[in-house]
């Protein structure tokens, strides 16, 4: 799962430095995100309210998760 996890934080950092516009990025990192979810768990399904949420507060929660991913991926790389 870990392998998986650190993956899509590679993945969301390489669609932040790809993507122009917010509306690109959130359609990139939906995608990463949403894919990650349903491999992690096959009954997850998007928030009910997604599709009527702004392109502003889409972006806010996919870069709260990403943020998330990357603290745990630098969590678990540290050397002892």
């Amino acid at each position: 799962m870990s392998d998986l996890l650190n993956l899509a934080s590679k993945f969301l950092l390489a669609s932040e430095l790809l993507c122009d516009t917010d509306e690109e990025k959130v359609a990139n990192k939906q995608k990463i995100v949403f894919a990650t979810m349903r491999k992690a768990n096959p009954e997850w399904q998007p928030p009910g309210d997604w599709d009527e949420l702004s392109t502003e507060e889409k972006l806010r929660r996919l870069n709260g998760i990403q943020e998330i991913l990357k603290e745990n991926n630098n969590e678990t790389n540290v050397s002892i």
